[in-house]
């Protein structure tokens, strides 16, 4: 019986429904306890403050019957005050998670409003022609493309190396015209893309906010349209397309570290467009990641290989910890960020460090981590990679 008794209390009233509720003698909901007592808190805080209610109550009962020591009061005083904290946490939490999904809905919308008015006006001024390629009885295998470090936006010109809007297209050119170079030279038919983040130049660093042509938003939405371009090529050549992309640390909204929230990021912004842009191509897989945001995790012909910026790990650890983590030994671990060639061997799992895209930059310069500009072209068969081809750039 949810309605209050005659000659009970408020609290009586509350204490009873709780009790009531927690032994089973009522089957109502806790949404109908909190709506009948009038309470201002969700049901899920009232359900978490109620989870040692007869525990509690069962331990002051045994008390009160040979009456309480000044040391029991002050007990329970301090009981009081760790309850008053877990209903204070709880509201907290409860605050948060608003907050969160707030956030996350706002986000949603926004992107979804932005690419209904500019779909119709790209596929109709610039759209992009699929046609289905024949399929192949002799090809097999496949290729893993690996971008990473475009930094869109960025401009340098130093002894090491001289990077600008329209080195961008030159060399994203050179890298469709190497792939499919060796797509005929390897007789294969599917490729696997794996963007690695930082694919505009962000705010992060001083001296690479001093260098920025383009502010991140116009920076993101000219790279999500070059990528598409990219892959709308591919999809013309090979019999499956699959995408793959992870953010980087240039790619947040907030320039301090300390002020990011995961969840802001211009990356989320590309894989919307590319999938919208590339609607009508069939043989384009789009692939999300769903354990965890900031890890890509593939099959290629039957074998596991995992994708990583690199900003989390470190190239001595990261085998270990990615295979634990993930509870699966892949075949390779692929990450960028350290613009430079790196790899290593770990009990027969292979970490495979693709260079920088955009090149060495005046804050790499002065911190004295100079490097080529090149990018990974991977032969993958059933048994793991065959070959490595370096993307180079002049």
């Amino acid at each position: 019986m949810l309605n209050k008794l005659p000659n009970e209390s408020n609290q009586e009233w509350k204490f009873r429904l709780i009790e009531e509720k927690l032994t089973g003698a009522i089957n109502d909901d806790w949404q109908d306890i909190v709506e009948v007592l009038n309470l201002n808190m969700h049901r899920d805080t009232l359900r978490k403050g109620s989870i040692f209610f007869l525990e509690i109550k069962d331990y002051f009962e045994k008390k009160f019957k040979d009456g309480m020591t000044n040391e029991q009061l002050d007990e329970m005083k301090q009981l009081e005050k760790e309850l008053f904290k877990l209903k204070v946490q709880l509201s907290d939490e409860r605050r948060e998670l608003r907050r969160y999904m707030t956030h996350e809905a706002r986000l949603d919308n926004l992107l979804q409003k932005l690419l209904d008015e500019i779909k119709d006006d790209i596929h109709i001024n610039k759209p992009l022609q699929w046609v289905k390629p024949l399929p192949s009885h002799t090809s097999k295998g496949a290729l893993a493309l690996l971008l990473s470090d475009l930094h869109k936006g960025m401009v340098t010109d130093n002894y090491w190396n001289k990077y600008n809007d329209e080195i961008f297209y030159e060399r994203l050119n050179q890298v469709r015209n190497d792939v499919l170079e060796y797509k005929d030279l390897l007789n294969v038919k599917e490729i696997h893309v794996f963007e690695l983040g930082d694919v505009i130049s962000g705010c992060i660093h001083r001296l690479t906010k001093l260098s920025e042509t383009e502010n991140a938003v116009t920076s993101t939405q000219k790279v999500a349209e070059a990528l598409s371009e990219l892959v709308s090529v591919l999809a013309n050549n090979f019999e499956t397309v699959h995408y793959y992309n992870v953010k980087g640390n240039h790619d947040r909204v907030a320039a301090r570290k300390e002020e990011e929230v995961r969840t802001e990021s211009f990356h989320s912004f590309i894989m919307w467009y590319m999938e919208m842009r590339l609607e009508k191509f069939e043989n384009v897989i789009f692939h999300k990641n769903d354990i965890d945001s900031e890890i890509i995790v593939a099959e290629i012909l039957g074998n596991k290989y995992y994708g990583v910026h690199g900003h989390l790990d470190s190239v001595n650890t990261v085998i270990n910890n990615l295979s634990l983590m993930l509870d699966k030994k892949p075949k390779a671990i692929f990450a960028g960020h350290i613009h430079k060639n790196f790899e290593n061997e770990v009990h027969g799992v292979d970490l495979i460090v693709n260079g920088s895209f955009g090149g060495v930059d005046d804050y790499a310069k002065d911190g004295r981590m100079t490097g080529k500009a090149h990018q990974k072209l991977l032969w993958i068969t059933e048994k793991g990679r065959k070959g490595t081809f370096f993307i180079e750039f002049n």
